[in-house]
């Protein structure tokens, strides 16, 4: 686990002793996922990722394991980062029935990056995501979670995206580079090589941007917020108008019209 946090590496044993107790022999392996695996986390806004592969039936899981959640999170007070649990069997992993919490980026964070903390593992049994699986699932969440109407209101008062702080901002400024190193090498990677490919690979106040959002993700927000809203003005729009042009593309080349649309609204609202 890459940190150095002992009350983090206390949350996370925690909810796997937690997890396996109230699990018992269906827990077939715990593993904990994301920059806490990969490396690059930060205290002060990544998230803590956690993988459960169970066996037998998985009725009531989801309610079982939030309610695990809350009570283990509830006990470590000094501890801010979100908590996310990923958990589903072999068959739900590998879509032979339709349960469980992998979406298809998570799966191939879970096969390729994450960390084995408990169990037996049994990452060689999963099915990797495929490349239009992947941009397919990146699509519909960027347009869920990033393109509804009260992030498209944002693009026009940047100010009530750094109002939110340091977590929220940098994760509007970052998801969509992260999605686009997706998009261009079929691979996961943390916000610190994500950025980075892109200041390598564009350039101007968008770049300029991205990267003064991982600086942000980092350290904080800068005191006066009229430097990140500045930041943001200038480089916002661009950022996300490169972002959902690949998309768009990919979208065609799947023959998802619908998605296309969907993109090309999103597109016209926040240029508008």
């Amino acid at each position: 686990m890459k940190t150095n946090n002992t009350d983090i590496k206390a949350l996370v044993n925690d909810i796997v002793s937690s997890t396996q107790q109230a699990f018992g022999d269906e827990c077939a392996a715990i593993y904990i996922m994301g920059s806490l695996a990969r490396g690059g986390f930060s205290e002060k806004s990544s998230d803590i990722d956690l993988g459960i592969i169970l066996k037998g039936s998985l009725e009531n899981v989801a309610d079982r394991l939030e309610q695990l959640r809350l009570e283990v999170v509830s006990r470590y007070p000094s501890i801010s980062n979100n908590v996310s649990i990923f958990w589903g069997s072999t068959a739900s992993i590998n879509g032979t029935t339709d349960e469980g919490r992998y979406p298809p980026f998570d799966r191939l964070d879970l096969i390729d990056h994450s960390l084995l903390l408990a169990g037996e593992d049994i990452r060689e049994e999963l099915v990797r995501p495929t490349k239009k699986e992947l941009d397919i699932a990146s699509a519909e969440f960027s347009i869920s979670y990033l393109g509804n109407p009260k992030r498209v209101e944002e693009f026009h008062n940047v100010s009530s995206i750094t109002a939110q702080g340091t977590v929220y901002t940098s994760k509007t400024i970052l998801f969509p580079a992260r999605f686009i190193y997706l998009a261009k090498t079929g691979e996961i990677a943390g916000n610190d090589v994500s950025y980075r490919y892109y200041v390598d690979n564009f350039k101007g106040a968008d770049a300029e941007l991205v990267r003064q959002g991982y600086e942000w993700r980092l350290h904080g927000l800068p005191e006066d917020p009229k430097v990140a809203n500045a930041a943001l003005d200038k480089g916002l729009v661009t950022l996300y108008t490169t972002f959902i042009d690949i998309f768009i593309d990919s979208m065609m080349t799947y023959g998802e019209s619908r998605l296309c649309d969907e993109l090309t609204q999103w597109k016209q609202a926040i240029t508008g």
